[in-house]
């Protein structure tokens, strides 16, 4: 019989369990990478200290492009289930909590869950496809959906009340959006959450506070789906990946954890795109990128890549990636004369060829893998080339072996 505070796994007690787990969140006792990743964060903790207020928008962006490219890893770079249209859930989330907010007065503490709420519901509609499609073909309903969305928003331009339900009966606004929705924090009185001084020191601290804001959400958003992943949910996710048909075989009902990915991807999103568009002063959810829907979707994808699909923190990777083109763009022209802008996005193209042909795992991985070979031969050892973040082999393993070990006792059982 165990004792009080003994635990059944392992007989340590609570006290061992905690000190464990201090041990294992001390930075200095912490594997290399996981330092350098924290490193990261600092940097991007103390970024508005070498910036002017008016040019915290970028940054904000960026945390932005990294959140969304986050929930796409979740569907697409673990399940392995390519969707095309993840712009789809983002404007759910934004023009849901706009409207809300402009043509009913509802604040956007309100109107913000909601947002993540009719995204879900909007990832229920595109998940249950999945339930029976594969490959190409629900690659294609991803594709669909996301035009038919912005079709809507058009024919409703003026006014929406189905049912004569004053759903948005002021319209939807097309792809403009419906108009300027309450930010979170105003300087003249008009935050919804926090109302700060007017003046120069005043900007300065609306600029600040959208940016930490968004910053305290990508480490939230970030904590959490790296849990899952990391849980047995998430090597059912890279099972699936690597070979659906042996899930199935094992017993296990793939269709169900592929809508649970899509349902926590359309929930980050929705999220995402309503605190959007109350902190930077956008009207439609869907100028993220200043492009047409499906082009932001497409390089929420090339952003994923770019970083590494399968890993969560390659989204963020990719998103600085997404930022020094720009920066990288802009220190260019003065020097040849000519406007690379305008080539926009065949810089970013031309990276994530790139890293295709020279790194197919994404930056991530390769640097990690490039790190250890480092530390490896800095040791006077041969480096073995194990797998770098994603757990696909060994999830894959694992139920395969479940598999077995099942049929091994039915023809036992017959002997």
């Amino acid at each position: 019989m165990s004792t009080e505070n003994e635990s059944i796994i392992g007989g340590s007690t609570s006290a061992e369990r905690r000190q464990a787990v201090l041990e294992k969140l001390n930075p200095i006792a912490m594997p290399l990478r996981f330092q350098i990743g924290l490193l990261g964060l600092l940097l991007f903790v103390l970024l508005p200290t070498q910036l002017y207020p008016d040019q915290m928008g970028g940054p904000t962006t960026l945390i932005f492009l990294a959140i969304f490219g986050m929930s796409w890893d979740v569907v697409s770079g673990y399940t392995g289930q390519l969707s095309f249209g993840h712009a789809f859930f983002i404007a759910l989330g934004g023009y849901t909590t706009a409207v809300l907010d402009i043509q009913h007065g509802i604040t956007p503490v309100i109107g913000i869950p909601v947002g993540m709420i009719v995204a879900g519901i909007g990832g229920i509609l595109v998940g249950l496809p999945a339930l029976r499609l594969r490959g190409p073909y629900l690659s294609l309903v991803t594709l669909i959906v996301p035009i038919i969305l912005s079709k809507l928003f058009t024919l409703f331009n003026n006014s929406f009340t189905p049912l004569g339900i004053p759903i948005a009966p002021e319209g939807l606004g097309g792809r403009n959006g419906p108009g300027l929705p309450t930010q979170l924090f105003g300087i003249d009185g008009s935050g919804a959450v926090v109302e700060l001084a007017s003046g120069y020191s005043g900007i300065q601290q609306t600029a600040l506070a959208n940016y930490y804001f968004a910053l305290a959400l990508m480490i939230v958003v970030l904590v959490v789906l790296i849990g899952v992943t990391r849980s047995s949910a998430g090597s059912v996710f890279t099972a699936i990946r690597e070979d659906e048909d042996a899930v199935a075989a094992a017993g296990l009902d793939g269709a169900k954890f592929k809508l649970f990915a899509f349902v926590l991807s359309a929930l980050v999103a929705g999220l995402g795109g309503a605190i959007w568009v109350h902190t930077i002063k956008t009207p439609t959810p869907l100028g993220i990128l200043g492009q047409d829907d499906i082009q932001q979707s497409i390089n929420l994808i090339i952003i994923s890549i770019l970083g590494g699909t399968g890993t969560i923190v390659g989204p963020i990777v990719g998103a600085v990636v997404y930022a020094m083109t720009g920066i990288v763009i802009g220190l260019i022209d003065p020097l040849i004369g000519f406007d690379l802008a305008n080539l926009r996005p065949l810089p970013l193209l031309a990276a994530a060829m790139a890293v295709l042909v020279f790194a197919p795992g994404g930056i991530l991985r390769a640097s990690i893998r490039g790190g250890r070979m480092v530390l490896a031969s800095a040791r006077g050892e041969e480096y073995e080339g194990q797998s770098v973040g994603g757990d696909g082999d060994s999830a894959l393993g694992e139920i395969i072996e479940k598999y077995r070990a099942e049929l091994r006792e039915i023809i036992d059982e017959r002997r």
